[in-house]
């Protein structure tokens, strides 16, 4: 998967299209809020979730510009 088919991806199961309701979100803030409620609630280091994403953004960016 590539970054634009991210984007996609996150376009098509977040919403984030300035709609308020229960099917999706509006701003990319409620997402974080609540997958840190999530994982307070199944005991997962949020933190360190978020530390691992800053490695896999990097390391995807860095892929996207190798193929570009």
């Amino acid at each position: 998967m590539d970054n634009p088919q991210r984007v996609a991806k996150v376009r098509r199961i977040l919403g984030l299209r300035g709609e308020d309701n229960e099917k999706e979100y509006y701003r990319v803030a409620d997402v974080l809020t609540d997958l840190r409620h999530y994982c307070d609630a199944q005991n997962i280091d949020f933190d360190q979730e978020m530390t691992t994403s800053i490695t896999f953004y990097e390391s995807e960016c860095e892929e996207q510009k190798e193929t570009a």
